[in-house]
């Protein structure tokens, strides 16, 4: 009986290992001799002060004043990546120390000094904003640079000798955000 066994055993050995190599699939596993990376785009943008954006211009009743900045997407040899979307916000309220002349109004020009219909205007007694949104204001590999004017306008009335002189004064400030697009 231990014989019995004993080849029976031997018998199940061999018709295993025979049903399992016939069972067997092929496996190979390749490498690809190089890798591959991907490296972040660049996305440029920079604005820049121009005609007439300075500090303390003199403005009378009547007159216009306007003040230019340019805005990029290059940065000397870089130019962005990306197709891109502009937001400019321009801020104007009483300078620092002074009180803010009531009958300043502004618009946003273009590069020809035409306004800008699309700009969103909330100027009131001299302070507030305005705001434009340029959808694809600059094309990825494109480099190009705009230019706008803000126009400051002291609109005439009968009391405005009250508001002359260095206690009155207006300032504005510009802010540009660029923002994929998608």
């Amino acid at each position: 009986m231990k014989k019995t066994i004993a080849l029976f055993a031997l018998v199940l050995c061999i018709l295993s290992g025979l049903v399992s190599g016939s069972l067997a699939l092929y496996t190979k596993e390749v490498d690809i001799a190089d890798t591959g990376s991907i490296i972040a785009k660049r996305f440029v943008l920079t604005a820049a002060k121009s005609d007439g954006y300075q500090m303390n211009v003199k403005i009378a009743p009547g007159e216009t004043v306007k003040a230019a900045f340019t805005v990029s997407n290059s940065n000397g040899s870089y130019v962005s990546e990306v197709d891109m979307d502009l937001e400019i916000e321009v801020t104007i309220g009483a300078a620092e120390g002074k009180t803010a002349i009531p009958y300043i109004s502004a618009k946003l020009l273009d590069a020809g000094n035409r306004e800008i219909e699309a700009a969103d205007v909330r100027i009131s007694e001299g302070e507030g904003t305005i705001r434009l949104f340029v959808d694809r204001a600059f094309i990825a590999n494109a480099e190009s640079t705009l230019t706008y004017r803000i126009a400051l306008t002291w609109a005439p009335h009968d009391n405005d000798i009250d508001y002359e002189g260095p206690g009155y004064g207006n300032m504005f400030s510009v802010k540009v955000t660029g923002t994929q697009s998608v």
